[in-house]
């Protein structure tokens, strides 16, 4: 018997954009956020986004936190 086939997740641009920009974390949540607030973001699922930013500012305050 087959079993159920599961559906790849949908990639977040807002995870895709924040892996592949250059930057610092500090840099790209800056950009995070003027590209959030310009509505950028319009067509993105909510809790994809938190989870953008909450990644983004967990590596920021490590990157701080190691200077």
């Amino acid at each position: 018997m087959l079993g159920k086939r599961k559906e790849p997740r949908r990639k977040s641009i807002a995870m895709t954009l924040m892996r592949d920009v250059q930057g610092t974390a500090a840099q790209k949540l800056e950009m995070f956020e003027k590209v959030r607030a310009a509505g950028g973001f319009a067509k993105e699922r909510p809790a994809d986004l938190e989870e953008a930013e909450k990644v983004r500012r967990e590596v920021a305050a490590m990157e701080k936190g190691s200077e």
